[in-house]
């Protein structure tokens, strides 16, 4: 067997072979090709993976409406609008439209599974300037939040959100239920 290797490897370097040029293109064209549409392949699959649902991931507008919280008393606010994103790594964002979050940031946290189709997430918001006309003074709103996905579109939370001052003691604790619709591609509809 050596020797068929040996005779094979001197047939090569004593330069009586002769390789077809075109045969030899035309081969490299067709490894080309092929990659490249591996690649296409790869890309679509992806792109399709990232349009599926999968679960909370993905992002909602939302409709969140004051309630009394047990033991607490008090005329709960109107309702307004609001945004968030949940990611596959667990992160939340989101970002709310009421009067108090003109003096905030955005929230930021993180959100885990509980069971089939159950949630909970943590945020805070950072409370900065608000006017002394309000209830709210500088530090931070800490919500607490306890989801059911509906089915793959729209899902229901109750929030309870504590309010920390500077000093990090709470003043004030508020609820809300929220209405959350997964964002879709509609042309017609919000």
């Amino acid at each position: 067997m050596n020797r068929k290797i040996l005779s094979f490897a001197q047939h090569m370097m004593s330069g009586r072979t002769r390789f077809n040029r075109k045969g030899v293109s035309v081969a490299a064209a067709v490894v080309l090709v092929s990659l490249v549409a591996i690649g296409l392949v790869v890309r679509a699959r992806a792109s399709v993976e990232w349009h599926e649902q999968q679960g909370l991931v993905g992002s909602w507008r939302l409709l969140l409406t004051p309630v009394n919280c047990p033991s607490i008393t008090g005329t709960p606010g109107a309702p307004f609008e609001g945004l968030a994103s949940f990611t596959g790594d667990g992160t939340l964002i989101n970002t709310f439209a009421n009067a108090l979050f003109r003096y905030d940031t955005p929230g930021h946290g993180f959100w885990w599974k509980t069971g089939d189709r159950t949630y909970k997430d943590v945020f805070e918001v950072l409370i900065v300037d608000p006017p002394a006309t309000t209830p709210y003074v500088a530090g931070t709103q800490k919500g607490f939040a306890s989801i059911t996905l509906d089915d793959g579109n729209d899902f229901s939370a109750q929030v309870v959100a504590e309010y920390f001052n500077s000093s990090g003691a709470i003043y004030l604790t508020k609820c809300v239920d929220v209405a959350g619709t997964r964002i879709n591609d509609s042309q017609t509809e919000p």
